[in-house]
C-alpha cells in the first residue's frame, strides 16, 4: 500500500467518524454492543484491578466505560483520531478525577500521542481502519510493560446460517456497487501479531443479529462508508436499507475476530 493511498484512507476514515458520534452513541446505548465486545476481550487479557490501559480507537467511550467498570482503581488513557468522537466521549464518561485520560492521536503514530508504559492495551474495534497497522502494533508492543498484554477486535462479516457472507450473497443479486474490503486483512493481521506478540491467541466470537440490529449498526455514517466508500450518507444509507432487507428475516451471525497476545 503506497503512502498516498494510506493518507487517503486515513482522511476518509476520520471524516466518517466526525459525521457519525451522535448515531453512534444512540446505537451503544441502545445495544451495548461496543461494551460487550470489550468485555469479551477482557475476559482473555486478564488485566488485574489498577491496570494502566491504553482503548486505541476509543470512540465516544463505551470501551473506556467497561475498562473503568471491570478493573476497579484502574486509569485508562483513551486514544481516538476523531475530535468529535473525543467530544462526545468527554460529555458522557463520568469517572473519578485522574482515572481517564482522552488524546486525539493517530494509532499508526502511537509514540507521538502517548508515553506508556502500559499494563494493557485494546484496539477497540479499530485496527482494521488502521493502514499502517504493522507499525502501530510494533509501537504498542513497546509501549507494554514486562508481563502486559494486548488485545483486539476485528469486525470479520456478518453470515447467514448456511455461512456464506450475507452481504456478499445479497449483492450477487441486487448489484448495489458494495466494497467488502477492508484497509486491513485478517490473514495478514494475524500473520503479524502472532510475529510480535508472544502466546498469540486467535478466537471467533459469533454475535446474533436480527435484520433490525444490522440496520442500526450499519445505519452509523462510519459504518456505512465502509460498505459504500465515496458516496454520499443518503446515499450509502438507502443501499444499507435495501440490503439488509434482502437478508432471510432471521437472526444472522456478526463475527468477530478476537486476538490476545503478550509482551515477553
Amino acid at each position: 500500500m503506497t503512502e498516498d493511498l494510506k493518507q487517503r484512507i486515513r482522511k476518509a476514515v476520520r471524516s466518517h467518524f466526525e459525521d457519525s458520534p451522535d448515531p453512534y452513541d444512540a446505537f451503544e446505548e441502545r445495544y451495548g454492543f461496543f461494551g460487550g465486545l470489550t468485555d469479551a476481550l477482557l475476559e482473555r487479557m486478564r488485566l488485574a484491578p489498577g491496570a494502566d490501559v491504553l482503548d486505541i480507537g476509543c470512540g465516544t467511550g463505551a470501551s473506556c466505560r467497561r475498562i473503568l467498570e471491570r478493573l476497579p482503581g484502574s486509569r485508562v488513557w483513551g486514544l481516538d483520531f476523531s475530535p468529535a468522537m473525543l467530544a462526545k466521549a468527554r460529555s458522557s464518561v463520568a469517572v473519578a478525577p485522574g482515572r481517564l485520560h482522552l488524546v486525539e492521536g493517530d494509532a499508526g503514530s502511537l509514540f507521538d500521542a502517548v508515553r506508556g508504559p502500559f499494563d494493557g492495551i485494546i484496539y477497540s474495534a479499530s485496527i482494521f481502519l488502521v493502514p499502517d497497522f504493522e507499525k502501530s502494533l510494533d509501537q504498542a508492543r513497546r509501549l507494554l510493560r514486562s508481563g502486559g498484554s494486548l488485545g483486539l477486535t476485528f469486525m470479520d462479516g456478518v453470515y447467514d446460517r448456511r455461512g456464506n457472507n450475507a452481504f456478499a450473497a445479497a449483492e450477487d443479486e441486487l448489484r448495489t456497487g458494495i466494497s467488502l474490503k477492508k484497509p486491513v486483512r485478517l490473514d495478514r493481521l494475524q500473520q503479524v501479531f502472532e510475529q510480535v506478540f508472544a502466546d498469540a491467541c486467535c478466537d471467533r466470537l459469533g454475535i446474533p443479529a436480527s435484520r433490525s440490529f444490522l440496520t442500526d449498526f450499519f445505519s452509523v455514517p462510519a459504518m456505512s462508508a465502509g460498505l459504500y466508500p465515496g458516496r454520499p450518507y443518503p446515499r450509502r444509507l438507502q443501499k444499507v436499507q435495501r440490503m439488509i432487507h434482502h437478508f432471510e428475516d432471521t437472526d444472522h451471525e456478526f463475527r468477530w475476530i478476537l486476538m490476545t497476545g503478550g509482551s515477553s
